[in-house]
């Protein structure tokens, strides 16, 4: 009976249990769940109280009471913990929800600007980048962040620059620096020293197992300390002697060496090569052969000029005050060729024909000399092979201009007279509007309507078609020329033969809806046009 008593008490407990709790604890609150714990967060009343949840979670009330962070905003003082985090609904359930993709940052004091505010939440608020401990073993917690640059970002100098980020970075991208100024250095940066890449004087490398670029402890007192010595010992350590800051190339009016007291004086664009250029070894003092161009330069032109003489040398056309594309080589050279230049073609500049912009060199030893291996066939497809066989431009067009054509149109099938024989091509061969135009040369309707606009509708229309010669003449104006109205059946006598045609012919609105002039009219007696007075 005992045992009963015991059992039937047990089951009322846990009925009660039931009765009472309102939901199963989420996981982090999950060491508060039994009976005996509600007043850890709950006063009479079941109300919670700020109070009571600050007791635990003493990180948020430290960061209220130095009024930071996003509890101590307006927006959140006015509202108790409650308010936005609920309880009682499972073990899965987060109480800390956050919208990332509509929160105010602002409002926990570090507004995001630049490119903070292109990355993800959570790329800032990992485990990685809380110092305190505490924090860090929790899970999806937005808290325990610092403000600076170095809580987030590693710190690339390892100490040497101090821990000020933004007196050279800002916040939209580490490079450039633009607070940056090395002119405030030891060392102002001058002549080419200021088109010098950063990485070409502050090398990248690795210290503390870390990749590391040097920006402070260099040495920088003499050229050597970052330039190679290519005279290898030879003129001293003193490269200003003869070099200008500006250029290696530009060496001093006042410099020691005189190139002009040796076998090779140096004119024009020799004056601007760097020595090693042809001292490749160097020993300046090492006999070098100058006796022909290609004793330096190699033979662009991979044989193309050589005769049965030999090899041509390239001061024929070339010389040293001029760069190497530009020649002394003549039109009436040219005209010796095998290929005369003629018309516009001689006004043409060599490389439109001798270096195409899709070919990697200049080339003289053309395969072919027709027109399209040059130009482009903008008629393919669109002519008769009959009218220009081969492609041959010359069919209709002159060395001299494109815009000029000739053609004898008498060779198709519609010969041109009258106004037609004065008109452009394009006005009746192009279609489309000028961006985009389309070639029509075979095919074409011969029609007047297919090229003209009708006016006069389906008035005048014989078995679908209008014929407008039935009228009008192909001269320079559509003014009728062979219209009978005697033919009609209203021939015109007495004062009617003196009318103007549109005093009978005015607008009408035919039957498609349009305004046209009415030249065929069904009623013509009297009263149809003079009315019944």
């Amino acid at each position: 009976m005992r045992r009963l008593l015991s059992i039937l008490l047990l089951l009322c407990g846990v009925c009660a249990y039931a009765q009472f709790s309102p939901g199963e604890l989420s996981e982090a609150h999950s060491h508060l769940e039994g009976m005996s714990n509600c007043s850890s967060c709950h006063e009479a009343g079941n109300r919670v109280p700020d109070v009571k949840c600050l007791d635990c979670h003493n990180e948020i009330e430290s960061l209220i009471n130095l009024d930071r962070g996003y509890h101590s905003s307006s927006e959140v003082q006015t509202k108790t913990c409650v308010d936005c985090h609920s309880e009682h609904h499972g073990r899965s359930f987060n109480s800390v929800r956050v919208d990332e993709d509509g929160f105010n940052h602002s409002l926990t004091g570090y507004e995001l600007d630049g490119a903070h505010n292109r990355i993800e939440c959570r790329d800032c608020h990992q485990p990685t980048n809380i110092a305190n401990r505490d924090i860090r073993k929790r899970t999806d917690t937005y808290l325990g962040l610092g403000s600076t640059c170095l809580s987030c970002h590693t710190d690339y100098h390892q100490g040497t620059l101090g821990s000020s980020c933004t007196d050279c970075h800002n916040i939209e991208d580490w490079r450039p620096a633009p607070g940056f100024d090395h002119d405030e250095t030891d060392y102002a940066l001058t002549g080419a020293h200021r088109e010098v890449e950063c990485v070409d004087c502050h090398e990248i490398g690795t210290r503390y197992g870390e990749e590391y670029q040097a920006f402070s402890g260099i040495d920088f007192g003499e050229c050597l300390d970052c330039h190679r010595d290519e005279h290898e010992g030879r003129f001293g350590r003193n490269c200003t002697e003869c070099h200008s800051i500006f250029s290696w190339t530009q060496m001093k009016s006042n410099n020691t060496f005189n190139h002009d007291l040796t076998d090779y004086p140096l004119e024009g664009k020799h004056n601007e090569v760097e020595c090693i250029e042809c001292h490749t070894s160097g020993r300046n003092s090492q006999p070098l052969a100058f006796g022909r161009c290609d004793d330096c330069h190699d033979d662009y032109h991979e044989g193309e000029f050589t005769t049965t003489r030999g090899k041509r040398d390239c001061a024929e056309c070339h010389n040293v005050m001029q760069n190497f594309t530009w020649s002394s080589y003549s039109i009436s050279e040219h005209n010796e060729t095998d290929w005369p230049l003629e018309g516009a073609h001689m006004a043409t500049p060599c490389f439109a024909c001798h270096k195409p912009d899709e070919e990697p060199r200049w080339s003289f030893a053309l395969e072919s000399t027709s027109c399209v291996s040059c130009h482009d066939d903008v008629h393919e497809g669109y002519i008769s092979e009959q009218y220009y066989p081969e492609k041959t431009c010359e069919s209709c067009h002159s060395s001299n201009t494109w815009s000029s054509v000739e053609f004898d149109h008498t060779r198709t099938d519609w010969a041109l007279e009258g106004a037609h024989e004065s008109i452009d091509c394009r006005e009746c061969h192009w279609r489309g509007e000028d961006d985009v135009q389309v070639q029509e040369f075979s095919g074409l309707n011969t029609d007047c309507a297919t090229c003209h606009d009708n006016p006069h509708g389906r008035q005048f229309e014989v078995s679908g078609t209008t014929d407008c010669l039935r009228c009008h003449s192909l001269s320079t104006v559509w003014n009728i020329a062979t219209f009978d109205h005697s033919s009609t059946e209203f021939p015109l006598d007495g004062k009617h033969a003196q009318l103007e045609c549109a005093e009978c012919h005015q607008p009408k609105i035919d039957d498609d809806g349009v305004e046209r002039v009415e030249y065929v009219i069904d009623a013509f007696q009297c009263i149809d046009c003079h009315g019944s007075n």
